[in-house]
């Protein structure tokens, strides 16, 4: 996706968790670089949600087509649906850029330490599988059979990731070993899939409801003390902020197929220092 080809190339673009936050401003930010006559489809949970990313999204890219497909990722019985309801009636030969960015993701529970869960969690485990790792296994699969390779058209996969991935954190092992986990398909996929573009993007620390979720929960007194002090120091992003990052860097189109790159090494430190404790 190199800047000369943002504004010229029809694109097909699918955003995964787009109801809000994160996945709500990438929407926004591809969709306003998007020529007319493109195609983006979102995908959440919140139907009144959704609704409103979609029509930020047709004000900001008023020749943009806007799709939104209410879908709960975490949903195996309804999964081959969901995949369906996607890519329905899309004519791959319209397009020359297909794009697929992977936000849809969850917190799970983090007022406990690993060694407290018991088999009752089971069923929620296997959900937060489902919907952090399977299901984006199985959306990158039909995405690429869906649109193959053929001259002239560029392919790419974002992977919203974490520091998570790679730095432990206290109270979060469900988390980390869902962001690790992702992390690791899409760098070996990038590995398979030489034609394509791949690439796990750490957005950083983020005021989202996630990020109010894992401050106001954790089990970890330390953790919670870590992430008070990034909101009073005024470390936080905003979800437009990350997004146009994410922008940059996928018009430069400069980094290595499958690399992990972050919005700021500046968090990466202060996590590395908290586990030095």
């Amino acid at each position: 996706m190199a800047s000369s080809e943002t504004s010229s190339l029809k694109s097909f673009c699918i955003v995964t968790g787009a109801s809000r936050g994160i996945g709500r401003a990438i929407a926004i930010a591809l969709s306003s670089k998007f020529s007319a006559e493109s195609h983006i489809v979102l995908t959440g949970r919140s139907v009144d949600a959704l609704n409103e990313t979609q029509r930020m999204v047709q004000a900001a890219a008023p020749g943009v087509h806007c799709k939104v497909v209410i879908a709960d990722h975490s949903d195996e019985g309804n999964i081959s649906s969901i995949l369906s309801e996607i890519t329905k009636d899309v004519n791959p030969d319209e397009f020359q850029r297909f794009l697929l960015i992977h936000n849809a993701a969850s917190l799970w529970d983090v007022s406990r330490y690993a060694g407290q869960l018991t088999t009752s969690d089971l069923r929620s485990l296997q959900d937060f599988c489902m919907l952090n790792i399977t299901s984006a296994l199985l959306l990158t699969s039909h995405y690429l059979k869906t649109f193959p390779q053929r001259n002239g058209v560029s392919r790419t996969i974002v992977n919203i990731s974490s520091l998570a991935a790679s730095v432990p954190f206290p109270g979060c092992s469900v988390y980390c070993m869902g962001k690790a986990a992702r992390h690791m398909l899409f760098r070996t996929i990038a590995l398979e899939e030489p034609g394509v573009r791949f690439l796990n993007y750490d957005p950083g620390v983020v005021d989202t409801v996630m990020f109010r979720d894992l401050a106001t929960n954790n089990v970890s007194l330390d953790a919670k003390q870590m992430m008070e002090r990034l909101e009073t120091d005024q470390q936080l992003l905003k979800p437009d902020q990350t997004a146009a990052m994410l922008l940059s860097i996928l018009e430069k189109d400069a980094f290595e197929s499958g690399a992990h790159l972050s919005y700021s090494d500046d968090f990466a430190k202060t996590f590395d220092d908290f586990n030095k404790k």
